[in-house]
């Protein structure tokens, strides 16, 4: 079932839907056709709710998409019979790295846009390098907000991860994380942890979306189905300008670990950003438009 966007909930009014790639997605546009197109990509366990106030401000410069990722909030991925039945395919697991960033390629190809940009927040950050490492974009620029590149270690990857995948995967844990995110302040501990400083509005938004079964099963499968150190290595290849912004305060990606990765990647270049944790688009929105701004050249 297509879960059903709130009234309330951020940018409503921009909300469309789209079928690619094997997934039923809720996407927001705005902005003028013609002018630059910045994909937004949101981080784990997060949603088009993390650019509520950055994809307005804008959409008066370019023409602007922000897509829930699959599984995230209110974009469904399609059951076997579904796909089957429709004109769209699913091809690679979508909690995978490869086949979050092929999906979301094929979902702007039926938007019928090319990004020109591509800002990404956390994990959004390394779905942007993918997309452009394999080809599925050609940006003249991609932007990271608090990019997650710092990696579990490789034992992690290479031998715990496919046995906790098999947890990931039950309803029943889906199910469990979900029920335990609406008890207390558990939510609102979980995001004090990154370091970042939110309002209560900003809180209860992830409070809702954690509170999905669907949601919490997409967040944990992407955190143990990516492989970062390969995207890293493979990053060291990459010719696009890459702008890494890291919060001082961010505690889930450190600013001294994530240079030390990013050393590995010649075309980028970090910029350090006083006072903020690691939500930025949602803690200093206004320093995000100005940073993607100057790359779209208004």
């Amino acid at each position: 079932m297509t879960p059903t966007i709130p009234q309330n909930w951020p940018n409503r009014a921009l909300s469309r839907r789209k079928v690619a790639g094997g997934i039923d997605w809720h996407v927001q546009i705005d902005g003028v056709a013609g002018r630059p197109v910045v994909l937004l990509l949101h981080g784990t366990g997060g949603s088009t709710h993390e650019w509520a106030d950055v994809l307005p401000a804008i959409a008066t410069h370019a023409h602007v998409v922000a897509p829930d990722l699959p599984g995230h909030a209110f974009s469904r991925v399609l059951t076997l019979a579904e796909r089957e039945t429709s004109a769209t395919t699913r091809r690679a697991d979508p909690w995978s790295l490869s086949g979050m960033a092929s999906a979301v390629g094929e979902l702007m190809q039926a938007l019928e846009l090319r990004p020109d940009l591509i800002v990404g927040h956390s994990a959004g950050a390394a779905v942007a390098l993918r997309m452009t490492l394999d080809g599925l974009a050609a940006p003249r620029g991609i932007i990271g907000f608090n990019p997650a590149l710092i990696p579990p270690p490789d034992f992690w990857v290479d031998i715990l991860a496919p046995f906790a995948a098999l947890l990931v995967e039950s309803s029943w844990l889906a199910r469990s994380a979900a029920w335990a995110s609406r008890q207390g302040g558990l939510v609102a501990s979980m995001l004090a942890s990154s370091g970042a400083t939110l309002t209560p509005e900003h809180v209860a938004r992830y409070a809702y979306l954690f509170a999905m079964p669907a949601h919490c099963a997409a967040a944990l499968g992407m955190m143990n189905k990516w492989n970062l150190p390969a995207l890293v290595r493979d990053s060291a290849a990459l010719t696009v300008p890459f702008t890494a912004y890291a919060g001082a305060r961010d505690r889930w990606v450190p600013e001294d670990a994530l240079a030390r990765h990013l050393e590995r990647i010649p075309s980028s270049t970090l910029v350090s950003v006083p006072d903020i944790g690691h939500l930025m688009p949602e803690e200093a929105p206004a320093a995000c438009v100005a940073a993607i701004r100057r790359v779209i050249g208004q």
